[in-house]
């Protein structure tokens, strides 16, 4: 039986940049949606309690897409200046061959400064564990241009690739973050994995590597109203055009875009650029209540892959309970509460 050969060379596409993912973490579109994951600063911003949830399905149009999770919980302390989080995220490539799990603490402390600026510092205390499915690995001396990968008998056939010396890591994780704002002006700085943890899964590749790369993460953005605003009332209407800058060693990628928001409805529309190559154009939509907020974005890749990678589809949910007076915090950072 002929296999086709569009099908071995997508899996091992797929397979080999499951591989090397460890280098690049996984960023949601709806980056604003999982604030613990971008800048630990923001652990506390909603003001009281917030619970969130975060789905993202890349690539659907493949045999082997990428899943990422993420669950997340944070809360304001009230009379310390500080807020705290824990966040757990969660991201599977090529079919479950390759699996990282984040999972972190989050503490934030605030500095009111003139003119209802605040600077906004915080630190990050995790781990990250990555898992390998050796057995599910296919390499290029195991497919028969005849048989394919499977022999005559029905057993793969043999490789001589030499297996790894680990096939999980679990390691300690540190990260910074730094957020300045005030009414309508937002900018932040992080780095995550400042301690490079070595997730390798040979000793020979420990010995050349440093580890992790340390991830840079830069942003900003500003709120501009629409329409009259009356009796002491801000318009429930605006447009906030924002920046994300994430690089990696030498991966990375910009989002530049913007949300309108009109009333409990918003809409947004974004472009994403690696480094090298375009890479996709995002829309999304959401409904926000003040205490319940969701939102579903699509991306339509733009890059050499095409359209028939089937996009990615991503969900967000969070809840905000407790919540003070929503009018002594800035709305510029609204769509991070």
């Amino acid at each position: 039986m002929t296999y086709p050969f569009y099908k071995y060379f997508c899996f091992i596409l797929t397979l080999l940049t499951s591989v090397a993912a460890y280098g690049q973490d996984p960023v949601f579109s709806q980056f604003y949606a999982h604030p613990l994951e971008l800048n630990p600063a923001l652990a506390g911003n909603s003001g009281g309690t917030r619970i969130g949830l975060n789905y993202r399905n890349q690539w659907n149009g493949l045999s082997s897409d990428y899943k990422t999770y993420a669950v997340s919980a944070d809360q304001y302390l009230f009379g310390y200046n500080s807020g705290i989080g824990i966040s757990l995220m969660a991201d599977e490539a090529g079919q479950g061959i390759y699996r990282t799990i984040n999972g972190e603490f989050s503490y934030s402390y605030q500095i009111e400064m003139k003119n209802d600026t605040k600077i906004k510092m915080g630190v990050q205390l995790g781990f990250i564990s990555v898992a390998l499915d050796y057995d599910k690995l296919l390499f290029i001396d195991q497919i028969d241009p005849i048989n394919g990968a499977t022999s005559p008998g029905g057993l793969p056939y043999p490789t001589n690739e030499a297996p790894p010396e680990f096939t999980n890591r679990t390691l300690l994780d540190l990260g910074f973050g730094a957020v300045i704002n005030n009414e309508n002006f937002y900018a932040g700085l992080a780095m995550k994995h400042l301690n490079r943890p070595d997730l390798n899964f040979y000793t020979t590749e420990s010995n050349t590597k440093r580890g992790l790369p340390i991830r840079l993460t830069a942003m900003a953005g500003y709120r501009i109203p629409i329409g009259i605003q009356s009796y002491g009332r801000k318009s429930n209407y605006a447009i906030l055009p924002n920046i994300l800058f994430v690089k990696q060693s030498s991966l990375g990628q910009v989002n530049l875009g913007a949300i309108l928001e009109m009333k409990s409805f918003n809409a947004g529309l974004y472009y994403r650029n690696g480094f090298k190559n375009p890479d996709a154009i995002i829309v999304s939509a959401g409904f926000d209540t003040g205490q319940f907020k969701f939102g579903y974005s699509y991306d339509a890749t733009v890059s050499g892959l095409g359209f028939n990678t089937g996009g990615t589809h991503e969900l967000s949910l969070s809840v905000v309970f407790y919540q003070d007076n929503g009018s002594k915090y800035s709305d510029c950072t609204k769509i991070f509460r």
